[in-house]
C-alpha cells in the first residue's frame, strides 16, 4: 500500500516537472523575445532563470526515476543545503532591477551575497566530511558536530535570506512595478524558501509537491506580469507642464492638500491612497474624503483617476507620437489592465479608439 501510495505520488510529481519544464521554456522564450521593450535587463533576467530552472526540474525529473526521489536520501544532504543557495542567490537579481533602489546595485549585491558565497565555499569545497542524518534520532545523536551544526546553520541562513527581500528600498519614482506586486513576489520567494526549509528537515512528499506548484506558479506568474502587466518605466520623465493650484477660498485644508498633491508630485504615487494622504496632513479620512467632495464633486480616487487620465490625453493631444505607456508609467500607473480600465471610464474610449482619433 506504502509502495503503491510512492509510485503514485512519483507519477503526480512527474507530472508537475513535465509541464514545467515545457511552461518555462515557454516563458523563457517569449520574455527574450521581448526584452528590448522594457530598457532593464530584467526580461533577460527571467528569461535565463526560468530556461535554468526547466533545466534543473528536467534532470530532477529523469533523477527520480533513474535513482532515488528527494524522499528516500537523507535529511539536509550537502547538495540539497548549498546549491539552493546558490540558486536562491539569482531570485535577487529580478526584483532588484525592477525595484531600481535608489543606492547603489553593487553595494546591495557585496552585501547579499558575499556572506553567501563564502558560507556555500566552505560547504562545498573545505573538504568537510558530512555525516548522513536519516532520522531525527540520528540528528540529535549527531547535534554536537560540526558538519551537523554547520549545514542546520546554512538552512537557517538561507531561510533568513527568504524574508531578505522585504528589506529592499522600494522608490516608486524609479521602480517600474508597484509596491504590491513587490510584496507578492517576496511573499512567493518566502514560500519557496519555507517549503524548501520543510523538505530538507522532514523529506515529506506532500511538501516536495507542494514546492513544485509554488515554483511554477512562481515563475509564471512573474512572466505573465512582464509580459501582460507591467508598463514600461519612461526613459526620460515627461514636462509635468502647470500643477493645479485651485485652493479655495477658506478651506485651509484643501489648500494644503492641492499644496502636498503639486509640489510633491504625490498624485503620481501610485501607491497613494486615502489613508496615507490624511497620515501626510496630519488629518483623517474623513476630512480629507470630505475636502475633496467640497471642492472637487468627486471622491478621492474619482479626483486622482482624472488627473492622472487628463494629463496622459492632454499629453497625447499636444504630441501623439509619445509612448502611452510611458505616459501611464509616469502618472502612478504599474498595472496595463488598471491603467487602460481607467482610461476607457474617464474617457469614454479604449486608449486605442483615442489615439486612432487623434490621427
Amino acid at each position: 500500500m506504502f509502495y503503491s501510495l510512492q509510485l503514485l505520488m512519483k507519477y503526480i510529481a512527474t507530472v508537475i516537472l513535465v509541464f514545467m519544464t515545457v511552461s518555462l521554456v515557454v516563458s523563457g522564450v517569449l520574455l527574450w523575445k521581448r526584452r528590448r521593450e522594457t530598457g532593464d535587463y530584467s526580461r533577460v533576467i527571467w528569461a535565463v532563470f526560468s530556461w535554468l530552472s526547466a533545466l534543473f526540474a528536467l534532470t530532477f525529473t529523469m533523477r527520480t526515476w533513474t535513482q532515488t526521489t528527494v524522499t528516500d536520501g537523507a535529511f539536509f544532504e550537502p547538495e540539497h543545503t548549498f546549491v539552493p543557495i546558490l540558486i536562491q542567490m539569482t531570485y535577487f537579481f529580478y526584483p532588484l532591477e525592477v525595484i531600481r533602489p535608489s543606492v547603489s546595485k553593487s553595494r546591495v549585491y557585496a552585501a547579499l551575497f558575499a556572506p553567501l558565497l563564502l558560507l556555500v565555499f566552505t560547504g562545498m569545497c573545505a573538504g568537510i566530511e558530512y555525516t548522513p542524518i536519516y532520522s531525527y534520532n540520528d540528528l540529535w545523536r549527531h547535534i554536537g558536530e560540526f558538519n551537523v551544526w554547520f549545514r542546520l546553520l546554512a538552512l537557517v541562513v538561507m531561510l533568513f535570506y527568504s524574508f531578505s527581500l522585504f528589506l529592499v528600498p522600494y522608490d516608486w519614482r524609479k521602480s517600474s512595478a508597484d509596491k504590491k506586486f513587490i510584496t507578492l513576489y517576496s511573499s512567493g520567494f518566502c514560500l519557496i524558501g519555507l517549503l524548501h526549509f520543510g523538505i530538507q528537515m522532514s523529506h515529506a512528499y506532500g511538501l516536495v509537491l507542494a514546492h513544485q506548484l509554488a515554483w511554477i506558479s512562481f515563475f509564471l506568474s512573474v512572466a505573465w506580469y512582464e509580459l501582460k502587466e507591467r508598463l514600461l518605466v519612461p526613459k526620460e520623465a515627461p514636462n509635468s507642464g502647470a500643477m493645479q493650484n485651485s485652493e479655495a477660498a477658506g478651506d485651509g485644508l484643501w489648500g494644503h492638500i492641492v499644496f502636498l498633491l503639486d509640489n510633491s508630485e504625490k498624485w503620481r504615487d501610485p501607491n497613494l491612497s486615502l489613508n496615507n494622504l490624511a497620515e501626510l496632513l496630519g488629518s483623517n479620512r474623513t476630512y480629507v474624503g470630505e475636502a475633496f467632495k467640497r471642492n472637487t464633486q468627486m471622491t478621492f480616487v474619482e479626483y486622482l483617476t482624472k488627473r492622472r487620465i487628463d494629463y496622459v490625453a492632454n499629453k497625447l493631444r499636444s504630441n501623439p507620437t509619445t509612448d502611452i505607456q510611458q505616459l501611464f508609467n509616469y502618472v502612478g500607473y504599474r498595472q496595463r489592465s488598471t491603467a487602460w480600465r481607467n482610461f476607457q471610464k474617464v474617457t469614454g474610449v479604449t486608449p486605442a479608439e483615442f489615439m486612432e482619433s487623434l490621427k
